[in-house]
């Protein structure tokens, strides 16, 4: 079939001309940058030497230390990345940069913001236990989901430097697994800056624009910032993404320091893509009717609906678009102030203050149970709201009303084996969630700091202090039933009379429940005070020992909205109609069965809700120098993870590592072992509810390893090698009896000694890259291996493991012009990074190869053009 040149080919098909010159264009560069670089030699001039490439370990870190050292000298596991590396990078959030640091998982299939990350063995699936840091300063006290909405990958950003274990428990709260901390460029000589233009192969056009240097006198400032729109890889037949980031900054340099003041401001749509169908349990592939590489369910039909909420008086309907996306509207004002006192004593103090509001409209897929065919979904023996609607609507078609589904969109009626069967290819219905989730932040941070520090000691005295009063909660949610394919379509449940006619409905427009998970919003306010000492001491030239302890003293005050039950919807039944004498369906005022309830609809009341505690977290390493190239580090530290409203999960680390580098070689093995236990979590299976206290006890090898044995060729290898097991404790039960109970009881011990959901055994990635002649530029691989994990504690649904290939070219044209493109996921592989964590322990139906899991993008490819000045 042809098609007519004015339509737009669907992500994925081969029609997609720019993504196949794209991916050509990638591999003749290879070849011919191979035969050039080999016919090049080794010539003397060139930029970046083998000695170069080796130093790597002599960079000054600056994130998780009180003085000034070296990679090399470190006692902590650290991992930087310049502009240079991150460029190579070429990631699509900041969540993906974060894949450069060994013993990082990483789930980046959600689309620019509210990924998933976790570190060291422990559980995926969430952002805990690793703090993200801009210019040293947490983001948020909690890390959240929120989190990456206020720190997009930009050119406006330096570097990245990320410490794991150790510091991180001490120097910054929340952050005992990691801190990764992005730094903003900051110029203070002659003024320069950078415009960069981004074209995809998604349509994005976006801008980037950094301007910084020295005005005169002592004073110096810069401003940058980026703007961008996009369809995303996945097409929701909408602009997926569009906004920016603006900051500015502006300080002066003093006697014996200096100060600035900074301000950024962002306004940013992201479209947050969920799990969808696929087929295959061991080699997952695209269900007919929804590409898995470049498929969403998610469109304006079932993104844009009126639903009922309870929340506001008066007010029964409420527009939920998910064209907003996740909508951050924020701005976040700062300062910086450093001062010598005394030849070895200086003064420091940083903060800011954050106004964040973020609003996500979001589809939600539901449980893997309501995928199901049409036809098992009408069978009334099998869904007893089926049963429901015949019974209800029985008396209009004399006893004898059939089920079938309507389209809402075009009204069709399907009711046949055949025609349900022949729907989109596949025949398949869904339950969905549509939520419309709002999280208002005003926070306050400060971090002041009296340094002492001599040739050979380095002593820190601080208090960092957080100040944060947050909103958050769902105005309206509504489960509906969609069709399952790509922009999938609303579907009614109607019955029909003999003729065929329609008597009644039990969905409204698609929607089978109003507020589903509640409707209601709960605020808290939290403040956090922790006195920190952290010690850095050089005992010879070749040794150096450092301790730290945090005390933090917390105090939580909340108020969480209140939910009735099944609660009639105002103007649903007739004024003064007896429905306990003559039932809902005498009384109903429409022939709609689900416009009658709400689920769980706000009550207006509050529970108060109060947490206070003191805990200590601490600290101590050292490090020894055998020889100017090789060194040996240990450390061992203890800390914990604030939950709100629930008691503190404790962690500790203990790692032993060695860093070595030679003339054409460096590399970084560490070797770790973590425990952690106290976390809360539940299990729920039919009839039966549990809350438990989990843990993880995990073991691993960390390793970043860099060989450049000829001038034009470079082997990056990092990654990690772990194994981690699952323990659970202190198992409550909150509702159910008999057998569920008792089953779920059983299931539940039995999982000491799995795997932790959603965590890698292994997780590494090999990249070697080929230069260019006297250094302009090079073209880099990149073959990331994802191994196999389980969707859930229980173990029961597994995650095959899949393996991705990266390119990324960087050329300089000019002094001032650089090219840089990147071709992501080349192979095109179909990766999962999470199954349904709506679906408690149950995959799918019984004898069917079709569930819900969040596929990696696609093969997509950018190009952009960078002009220095």
């Amino acid at each position: 079939m042809t098609k007519k040149s004015n339509v737009r080919p669907q992500r994925g098909q081969e029609l997609n001309r720019f993504k196949l010159r794209a991916t050509c264009l990638a591999g003749a560069l290879l070849q011919l940058t191979m035969l050039s670089a080999m016919a090049q030699g080794e010539p003397a001039a060139d930029k970046k030497s083998k000695e170069e490439a080796a130093n790597q370990l002599d960079r000054v870190v600056v994130t998780g230390s009180t003085g000034i050292r070296t990679v090399r000298e470190s006692s902590v596991a650290v991992t930087l990345a310049d502009r240079e590396a991150l460029d190579r990078k070429a990631p699509h959030s900041t969540a993906e940069a974060m894949e450069l640091i060994p013993g990082m998982y990483v789930e980046a299939s959600g689309g620019e913001m509210s990924n998933n990350y976790s570190v060291r063995g422990m559980s995926g699936g969430n952002q805990r236990w690793v703090q993200l840091q801009e210019d040293g300063l947490p983001v948020f006290y909690y890390p959240s989901w929120t989190a990456d909405g206020l720190l997009h990958q930009e050119l406006g950003l330096d570097r990245m430097e990320a410490v794991r274990g150790g510091t991180s428990a001490i120097l910054t709260t929340n952050g005992a697994g990691a801190t990764i901390n992005f730094l903003t460029y900051r110029n203070k000589g002659a003024p320069e800056g950078a415009a960069r233009l981004t074209l995809s192969d998604y349509n994005q056009r976006r801008v980037d624009l950094r301007y910084a240097g020295g005005l005169g006198d002592g004073w110096f400032g810069g401003v940058s910032g980026f703007y961008r729109r996009d369809d995303g890889v996945r097409n929701p037949e909408f602009t997926a993404n569009f906004g920016g980031t603006v900051r500015a900054h502006l300080g002066k340099q003093i006697d014996g320091g200096e100060w600035s003041v900074n301000l950024k401001a962002v306004n940013d749509h992201n479209t947050f893509y969920l799990p969808i169908p696929v087929v295959g349990k061991d080699k997952p592939r695209s269900l007919p009717g929804l590409d898995a590489n470049y498929g969403t369910m998610i469109g304006l039909d079932s993104g844009v609906q009126n639903v009922r909420t309870s929340l506001v008086p008066g007010s029964f309907s409420q527009l939920e678009d998910s064209r907003d996306g996740y909508h951050v509207k924020a701005t976040a004002i700062g300062y910086s102030f450093e001062k010598n006192l005394a030849p070895d004593w200086k003064f420091s103090s940083k903060g800011r203050y954050t106004d964040a509001d973020v609003t996500a409209s979001v589809v939600f897929s539901s449980s893997n149970n309501s995928l199901r065919p049409a036809v098992d979904r009408l069978n009334p023996a099998k869904f007893g709201y089926v049963q429901e609607m015949l019974d209800r609507f029985g008396p209009a078609c004399g006893g004898a009303c059939t089920p079938a589904i309507r389209i809402v969109s075009t009204g069709e009626v399907l009711s046949t084996p055949a025609q349900l069967n022949a729907l989109n290819g596949n025949g398949l219905l869904s339950d969905n969630v549509l939520q419309a989730d709002k999280q208002l932040n005003r926070e306050v941070v400060n971090d002041m700091r009296l340094s002492w520090n001599t040739p050979d000691n380095s002593l820190a005295l601080g208090l960092l202090a957080f100040n944060v009063k947050s909103e958050g909660g769902s105005p309206a949610t509504a489960r509906f039933v969609s069709d399952v394919r790509n922009h999938a379509r609303r579907v009614d449940l109607v019955a029909l009379d003999p003729s065929g006619k329609v008597v009644g409905s039990y969905t409204e427009n698609g929607v089978r429940e109003y507020s589903t998970w509640g409707d209601g919003l709960s605020n808290a306010r939290t403040r956090s005070l922790s006195y920190y000492l952290n010690d850095e001491f050089k005992l010879s030239s070749k040794l150096r020992l450092d301790a730290g302890v945090r005390l933090e003293s917390f105090r939580y005050r909340g108020q969480q909205a209140g939910y009735d039950e099944f609660t009639p919807i105002p103007g649903a039944f007739k004024p003064g109609c007896d429905r306990a004498a003559l039932g809902d369906a005498a009384c109903d005022v429409d022939n709609i069965i689900a416009n009658n309830y709400f689920a769980y609809p706000t009550n207006g009341q509050y529970t108060a809700v109060r947490n206070d505690w003191n805990e200590p977290s601490w600290t101590i390493g050292g490090n020894y120098l055998l020889n100017d190239n090789i060194a040996l580090y240990g450390r061992f530290a203890k800390s914990y993870q604030s939950t709100g409203e629930l008691p503190v999960t404790k962690i500790q680390f203990a790692e032993l590592g060695m860093r070595m580098q030679g003339r054409n070689y460096s590399g970084t093995l560490t070797f770790y072992k973590a425990d952690f236990k106290g976390d809360p979590n539940g299990a729920e299976v039919d009839n039966a509810q549990i809350e438990m206290l989990q843990g993880v006890n995990a073991k691993g090898l960390e390793f970043e390893l860099s060989w450049r044995p000829i001038n034009w060729f470079e082997f990056n290898a990092t990654g990690v090698v772990q194994r981690s097991k699952f323990t659970v404790n202190n198992l409550r039960v909150v509702r159910g009896s008999g057998a569920d109970l008792d089953a779920l009881l059983k299931e539940a011990t039995g999982w000491n000694g799995n795997r932790p959901e959603r965590t890698p055994n292994l997780n590494y990635t090999i990249a070697p890259s080929v230069y260019f002649n006297d250094n302009k530029g090079e073209l880099s691989l990149a073959w990331h291996y994802i191994g196999m994990r389980y969707a859930d504690v229980s173990n029961s649904v597994k995650l095959p493991a899949y393996k991705t290939i990266n390119l990324s070219l960087r050329y300089e044209i000019t002094p001032q012009l650089t090219l840089n493109a990147a071709v992501r996921n080349l192979t095109n592989t179909i990766g999962l990074t999470e199954g349904n964590p709506r679906s408690g322990f149950v995959q799918a139906p019984a004898g069917s190869d079709y569930y819900y899991a969040r596929p990696i993008l696609g093969r997509n490819a950018q190009i952009s053009a960078t002009y220095s000045f």
